[in-house]
């Protein structure tokens, strides 16, 4: 039986404009906090007054300060790397745990142990903060479309192109590029940013969130059911990669190729960083709620 090995953990972005951190973060900071500043806005007061509690422990007061924790600790971690993403084939039309994610070595599985972990109260705080970080991480990374699908390039890593004049790769232009652009964002030195602006994005992305989506979003159902909503949304990421992402590469060294792009990922990565945040707070309040 052929088994793919896991793409690379870390790949080289070329130019300045610093599409993506050396490792590959789904969503890139950015992207990752304003899931959670979405996400905070919507807990429960008995989640919320969970999540203060073990944030207190490290002193930290949001969700966004953890958001990309799972990243910044890879290299000391190397081991972690494939719990960010799960390859399912491009072609591939389901998830099959045996192909996409050998040994739980996958987004997946992790989210859902990590569940697990943060739900028992008789954990010790340390590891429930510690599964708090992941849950917060992994939940954005699973709403990735380039984090859920493979195509023989490395989950997008090593398709090479020029985004905004700038060279990049496919995988760095969905991790960050797309939302930059978009929101106008530049990270600063060691991929620190501006947490009141991004702060502020994320209320206007949360505020246009139309009531029936945010109620069809937030029906994850009690906790034995997050495995299943959690293949569905890596399910529907897959989809969206497929056809849309690889779907609209034709004519990507031409001009004005970057603005066409840009024109349907945005739509993508601002739905995707909604679902991820209000998902979020929905498996939080579940978790921690009660």
């Amino acid at each position: 039986m052929f088994l793919r090995l896991p793409r690379l953990a870390s790949v080289l972005c070329a130019g300045a404009f610093a599409l993506a951190a050396p490792l590959a973060q789904a969503w890139g900071p950015e992207g990752h906090a304003i899931v959670a500043d979405i996400a905070q806005q919507h807990l429960d007061a008995r989640a919320a007054a969970q999540v203060q509690a073990l944030l207190r422990l490290e002193g930290w007061s949001r969700l966004d300060d953890i958001a990309s924790w799972a990243d910044n600790i890879r290299k000391e971690r190397p081991r972690t790397g494939g719990w960010h993403y799960v390859d399912i084939p491009l072609r591939a039309d389901a998830y099959l745990p045996p192909r996409d994610c050998l040994l739980d070595n996958c987004v997946i599985a992790q989210i859902s142990h990590f569940s697990q972990v943060l739900a028992d109260r008789s954990a010790a705080p340390a590891a429930r903060l510690e599964a708090l970080k992941w849950v917060v991480h992994l939940v954005g990374d699973v709403h990735q479309p380039m984090h859920t699908v493979d195509n023989d390039d490395k989950g997008g890593n090593t398709v090479q192109l020029q985004f905004f004049g700038r060279g990049t790769n496919l995988h760095a232009v969905w991790d960050g590029g797309v939302l930059r652009q978009a929101l106008n964002l530049m990270p600063g030195p060691n991929y620190t940013f501006d947490h009141a602006q991004v702060q502020a994005d994320a209320m206007l992305l949360d505020a246009s969130i139309r009531p029936a989506d945010r109620a069809a979003w937030s029906a994850i159902g009690a906790p034995a059911q997050l495995s299943a909503q959690t293949v569905a949304w890596a399910m529907e990421s897959h989809r969206l990669a497929r056809d849309v992402a690889y779907a609209h590469l034709d004519g990507r060294n031409q001009a004005g190729w970057s603005a066409r792009y840009q024109a349907v990922a945005w739509p993508v990565v601002r739905t995707r960083l909604q679902q991820g945040g209000v998902r979020l707070a929905a498996v939080l309040n579940e978790l921690l709620g009660s």
